[in-house]
């Protein structure tokens, strides 16, 4: 697996498990980041390879760091 693959899938794995913690649906977190809840989806199943932008959003939103999210 190349390192593109390995940083969506690992993007995807903790987005996933931070906003399941949090108790937030899908729907939620896109509400939270001004998002469409199939982008939430298609992130988490590491089909969607979000912007730099999108990524600290949904850090901030889920009050980690950037390293956080993508690295766990």
């Amino acid at each position: 697996m190349g390192p593109e693959k390995r940083a969506l899938k690992n993007l995807a794995k903790h987005l996933r498990q931070l906003r399941l913690e949090r108790g937030w649906s899908q729907d939620v977190l896109a509400e939270h980041v001004g998002s469409d809840r199939t982008y939430i989806s298609d992130m988490e199943r590491g089909l969607r390879n979000p912007s730099l932008k999108t990524v600290a959003k949904l850090a901030h939103t889920l009050g980690v760091s950037i390293g956080a999210l993508c690295d766990g």
